[in-house]
């Protein structure tokens, strides 16, 4: 059977998930499917571009805003606010996007580093981080305040979630001196997505 590109995704995200990003290499991908790492080139130009296609899957599992809110998936507003531009509700759906994208990278290992390099490697945000724009600039802020804003949402986002797995990868390999355990990582989450949605103008609910 033909080398399919949709095979080599697979084997790529199966890799990531098992072994973490360290591991994830051509060469090993090429031994895994049982072909030669030339092979892999006609179908993905380098492992960046593989890099990216994992990003978009991972953050694939990141539902859109709910319809039923003003910011539905497709960005309609209506009623008065539609007519006039005025902001659009509070913080809750930025807030909950934010946890969205948490869980996802979360399910995947090394996944904050994943979307880390993607996100580095092109000038175009990732879906999910687009959406964090768009839900800024429907609350009120300007184009470039949003963009700005949505860029240090996913600064938070993904240094907490690389923090977090790293923490994992080294409790596993018994490497975490004697009460280095962490039981408040959600708290210390929502605290920094709070922190930075204050420091926009977006209070967080009490």
């Amino acid at each position: 059977m033909a080398l399919t590109r949709r095979q080599i995704e697979d084997a790529a995200m199966q890799i990531l998930r098992s072994y973490g990003l360290a591991d994830l290499s051509m060469r090993r991908l090429a031994r895994d499917l049982g072909v030669q790492p030339g092979a892999l080139y006609w179908h993905v130009k380098n492992k960046q571009e593989l890099l990216g296609v994992l990003a978009r899957q991972i953050l694939a599992a990141v539902p859109e805003p709910d319809a039923d809110h003003p910011d539905g998936p497709e960005g309609e507003v209506s009623g008065a606010a539609a007519d006039t531009g005025s902001p659009i509700g509070g913080p809750e759906p930025v807030r909950q996007l934010a946890l969205d994208i948490r869980s996802a990278l979360l399910s995947v290992r090394d996944g904050a580093d994943v979307v880390s390099l993607a996100q580095a490697m092109t000038s175009e945000a990732l879906p999910a981080i687009s959406t964090l724009r768009r839900l800024l600039e429907r609350r009120g802020l300007g184009a470039q305040p949003a963009a700005w804003g949505a860029r240090t949402l996913t600064h938070c986002i993904l240094g907490s979630v690389a923090e977090e797995q790293t923490h994992a990868d080294l409790a596993a390999a018994g490497l975490l001196p004697e009460g280095a355990e962490r039981n408040n990582d959600d708290e210390a989450f929502l605290f920094g997505v709070d922190t930075v949605l204050a420091g926009l103008g977006l209070a967080a609910r009490a």
